[in-house]
C-alpha cells in the first residue's frame, strides 16, 4: 500500500524552498526528468550553505517500470533524503510555486 503524500504545509521550510525551486523551473504543470536540468547549476543557490541534489532515477535503474525523484540535502544546518513519485513531486512543486507567486517572490 502506498504511503499518503505529506501535505505541502507540513514539510519543513527548507524542503519547501527546494520544492519552490523545482516549481520555478517547470515550464508546464507536468514534471519531466529534463526539467531538473533547468535548476541552478550551483545547488547552493537553492539552499545557501548546503549541497542540494534533485535527481531522477529511472525505473530501469530501480529494476521496475516507474522511476522516481530523489532530493538530497547535505549541509551544516540540514541533512536529509526524500524520494517521490513523479506525481508527488510535481504536486508539491506546483503548490510551492503557486504559494511563492502569492507572496510576491515570483519576480526574484
Amino acid at each position: 500500500m502506498a504511503r499518503p503524500l505529506t501535505p505541502f504545509a507540513e514539510w519543513p521550510p527548507h524542503v519547501r524552498t527546494i520544492f519552490e525551486a523545482v516549481g520555478r523551473v517547470m515550464t508546464t504543470p507536468r514534471l519531466y526528468p529534463e526539467t531538473l536540468e533547468l535548476l541552478p547549476p550551483d545547488a547552493g543557490e537553492i539552499l545557501p550553505g548546503h549541497e542540494v541534489h534533485v535527481v531522477h532515477i529511472s525505473g530501469k535503474q530501480l529494476g521496475g517500470r516507474k522511476g522516481l525523484y530523489e532530493i538530497t540535502v547535505v549541509g551544516h544546518l540540514y541533512e536529509g533524503r526524500w524520494r517521490f513519485s513523479s506525481g508527488e513531486l510535481e504536486k508539491l512543486a506546483n503548490e510551492a510555486w503557486t504559494a511563492a507567486k502569492g507572496l510576491g517572490r515570483a519576480l526574484q
